[in-house]
């Protein structure tokens, strides 16, 4: 049954990919302060993103401050396993978004790039030390995540800190085919493991479904020296 409200999540793309691109992320800097390019697929197709760094204002007028008109973001609700049903959309005559919520580092968001192939750059801190990333609903609830750092590879870098349960399992978004990626780690608390990786750029979000109980995400991160 959570199989089909996930591959429901699939029916936003009905209008189909008009062009091709590369899901990756590029990452200029991993100082104290960054920042972090962000490609999106447009011609009214939808990339899975993520807040890779804390802005002082973290609210998704400033995030993405540079859209294009129809441009529009989707933000999952978890509690009721569906998206929220105020849609921010942005219009280049008013050059404003209609409606804003805060994208706090670590949670995901569906942004539909209604114009041509775009790239958002985030501004921000890299966020240090102990931090509250998110509280996951459990049950087979799938939570809408991304890593709350600029770190792309293993996808196991992005859930640092999260404590995965007997099934949990990882959806990422292939934007190219516009529909969630066949290969799908899963946990196993037996032997302690994931069984397959999938590679998840800074930036980019995920679908995580915790299989088990609701789950507090806290991690600790420290730059490299």
């Amino acid at each position: 049954m959570r199989t089909k409200t996930l591959l429901c999540l699939a029916a936003l793309t009905a209008a189909g990919v008009t062009a091709s691109m590369a899901q990756s992320s590029n990452v200029y800097s991993l100082n104290v302060v960054g920042y972090v390019n962000v490609p999106t697929l447009g011609g009214g197709n939808y990339t899975m993103v993520a807040n890779p760094l804390n802005n002082a204002n973290n609210h998704i007028t400033n995030l993405f401050a540079v859209a294009q008109d129809g441009d529009q973001i989707y933000r999952w609700d978890p509690a009721a396993q569906d998206f929220q049903g105020t849609v921010p959309t942005y219009s280049s005559f008013l050059h404003a978004w209609d409606s804003d919520f805060v994208l706090s580092p670590g949670e995901g968001i569906f942004y539909l790039n209604a114009g041509s192939n775009a790239t958002n750059t985030f501004v921000g801190d890299v966020v240090q030390g102990p931090y509250f990333v998110a509280n996951l609903t459990g049950g087979g609830s799938y939570n809408a995540v991304g890593s709350s750092v600029p770190l792309g590879g293993s996808f196991t870098n992005s859930i640092a800190g999260l404590k995965p349960q007997d099934g949990d399992q990882v959806y990422t978004w292939d934007t190219s085919a516009q529909d969630f990626g066949g290969t799908v780690p899963t946990y196993s608390s037996f032997l302690a493991a994931w069984d397959v990786d999938v590679t998840i750029n800074a930036g980019i979000g995920f679908m995580y479904l915790d299989a088990g109980t609701n789950t507090t995400w806290n991690r600790s991160y420290t730059v490299p020296q």
